[in-house]
């Protein structure tokens, strides 16, 4: 047992003459020289024993310190005399009561004038709705060919068939600009 502390000390010694510390040039932080495995295992726990931990109140979680401050009971709280209220005057307290009043009839009236507007632009739809399907009804109308038994058609029936064509493209492309 005596040898074994002795050969410990002598790697002690070893080890603060060669540590970093006393040696810059040294890159390795422990040296162990002249000595077995099973010595510089001994000496490495050693010094792993002697290294410091950090203080139990540093840690960030310890089963040993309350993590929460307590709470106070219920009920015991004073009055807080840093606070005090002023009384507002009447003048101010209806001063306040008329500027609410005023923004909740200007609110209602810009809704009123909302309510309107929509009902005019529901009008203005219903009359387009109107119109085009009158605009329907006569080309539906221009687009009904009488039959022609024979199969035979007269320069006559081809040219009012293109102008119906014609005025069935006018009327696509008028919807088309309607839509957009």
């Amino acid at each position: 047992m005596a040898a074994s502390i002795e050969r410990v000390d002598n790697l002690i010694v070893d080890y603060h003459t060669n540590s970093p510390e006393n040696d810059a040039e040294n890159e390795q932080w422990t040296v162990f020289s002249g000595c077995s495995e099973e010595d510089q295992a001994c000496a490495k726990l050693f010094w792993q024993s002697l290294t410091l931990h950090p203080p139990i109140e540093s840690r960030l979680v310890s089963g040993d310190i309350r993590q929460r401050l307590p709470v106070a009971p219920p009920g015991v709280q004073t009055a807080n005399y840093a606070y005090k209220p002023t009384e507002e005057s009447p003048k101010l307290t209806a001063h306040l009561a008329e500027a609410h009043a005023q923004t909740i009839y200007e609110e209602s009236v810009r809704l009123t004038k909302q309510a309107i507007a929509r009902q005019e632009n529901l009008h203005i739809l219903q009359k387009r709705k109107q119109e085009r399907s009158k605009k329907d009804d006569i080309v539906r109308r221009a687009t009904i060919q009488p039959q022609i038994t024979n199969g035979d058609y007269t320069q006559d029936d081809v040219d009012e068939a293109a102008e119906a064509l014609a005025e069935l493209d006018k009327f696509d492309e008028r919807l088309e600009n309607l839509t957009k």
